[in-house]
């Protein structure tokens, strides 16, 4: 049986309608505030501090295999309150907490392993959604427009050993607003603020790359249709990824709204 940590975003449900097509057995660990996937069978709502609780329903449904699929904020560590498990592996977590998202989710990986639980890509089982094209919407982009999707992906790349930077919105050079916990979508709105304290006319880009050290089992970059509609409100003109580590949700949407509003996404 496989076992599913979920959070917010389509993307776990995507997944979950595959995997009743396929007639996979699954067992779903749902982190939502909501409980948003209660209605499914073996399905049971956890906090993300109850690690020994997630640990016991997956040995015991012996599930060997398991995916992260869709977001979960990060919390507030003083105001947590852990189960016995949970309590045990502290000192880790708390070390790991500190260097950063990515490193909380590396150490949350090898504590699965040790009690013989492999956490897997999502990506092997939504193969038709990771992004191999070198464009969506063949909108031509000028020289400025590549220099500046350049300076975006150096900057990831230095801010990679400091587990931040997921992605960066830059206007003819100008750096806007590089990604922080709030994830990218928020990114995206700072950055409209941004455009219109100055005064900026000229359109923006968002650069969106994993980390150099990101682990693509958990933490997989993701572009959906609420992210177009926020870039298109935020006066942004497009999107450069990487190629092939990178899903697109909803993508016959995605290319009508990119059509409609002269919007590109590219990979390098």
């Amino acid at each position: 049986m496989l076992g599913l940590i979920v959070g917010e975003s389509s993307l776990p449900r995507f997944i979950i309608n595959k995997l009743i097509k396929k007639n996979l057995e699954f067992l779903i660990l749902d982190l939502t505030k909501s409980n948003i996937y209660k209605k499914y069978e073996n399905c049971y709502s956890l906090k993300i501090t109850e690690l020994g609780k997630a640990i016991s329903l997956l040995k015991k449904n012996n599930c060997k295999n398991i995916i992260f699929i869709g977001r979960v904020k990060r919390p507030e560590i003083s105001a947590l309150k852990f189960d016995r498990k949970a309590l045990f592996y502290l000192p880790r977590l708390f070390s790991a907490f500190k260097k950063g998202d990515g490193n909380i989710l590396k150490e949350i990986i090898k504590i699965f392993k040790e009690h013989n639980i492999n956490v897997v890509n999502s990506m092997k089982f939504t193969p038709e959604l990771i992004f191999k094209d070198s464009s969506i919407n063949k909108v031509k982009i000028n020289n400025l427009d590549k220099n500046s999707i350049t300076k975006g992906v150096n900057i990831i790349k230095s801010l990679s050993k400091f587990d931040i930077g997921q992605s960066v919105v830059i206007n003819n050079g100008y750096v806007l607003a590089i990604e922080g916990p709030e994830g990218t979508d928020e990114t995206i709105k700072r950055s409209s603020h941004l455009l219109k304290k100055y005064r900026l006319k000229n359109k923006s880009i968002l650069i969106k790359f994993p980390k150099a050290n990101q682990d693509l089992r958990v933490d997989l970059p993701t572009i959906g249709l609420d992210t177009i509609k926020n870039c298109i409100k935020a006066n942004i003109k497009g999107i450069a990824v990487k190629r092939s580590q990178n899903i697109i949700l909803d993508k016959d949407k995605i290319i009508n709204l990119t059509k409609k509003n002269n919007f590109f996404i590219i990979s390098l």
